[in-house]
């Protein structure tokens, strides 16, 4: 009687394991850029019809060399959906962030610190192929001006490997 009781634990025990490796999703961070912030300005609106539309197109100047912009790009590259997908981005030391990408999170080292530590990014669900990108302007470090970034899932990762990448500016 015990041989056939513990058969079927054995048999279940087997069919999980098989479903869950199938069942894989890897996120990486394909690339991890950054370089001087631009700022589009836009000229002054004039109610003048002498005034040829040419003269009303907005331009793009380089923004003071006080800020850096910072684009991550995240790919699903297996054959199954990841779920719960977040963005972890690592900051230079003692920057404060101008602005970031929708579902962004900021986090300090410590409380009342002014400085931001790093920033969460919920990305959510991400289909077979599908690219998420998210950008982050930040004031420069006067020390190194390293941004890191780390991608994961809920779903298991075959190649954890890819999930990490860096850059210095």
């Amino acid at each position: 009687m015990k041989q056939i009781i513990f058969f079927p634990v054995f048999a279940l025990a087997g069919l999980f394991a098989a479903a869950q490796e199938r069942w894989q999703a890897d996120v990486s961070v394909t690339s991890v850029t950054l370089g001087n912030a631009t700022i589009t300005k836009q000229p002054p609106i004039l109610n003048n019809p002498k005034i040829p539309a040419a003269t009303n197109s907005s331009t793009t100047t380089p923004a003071t060399s006080s800020n850096l912009k910072c684009s991550i790009t995240v790919h699903n590259e297996n054959d199954d959906d990841a779920y719960g997908t977040t963005l972890v981005v690592v900051l230079p030391v003692e920057v404060s962030v101008i602005s970031m990408s929708p579902g962004g999170t900021t986090h300090t080292a410590s409380t009342g610190n002014q400085y931001i530590a790093y920033i969460t990014f919920d990305l959510g669900h991400m289909t077979v192929g599908q690219n998420s990108t998210v950008e982050v302007i930040f004031t420069k470090s006067k020390y190194t001006n390293k941004v890191g970034a780390f991608a994961y899932s809920g779903s298991p990762d075959p190649n954890p490997t890819n999930n990490y990448k860096d850059t210095t500016f």
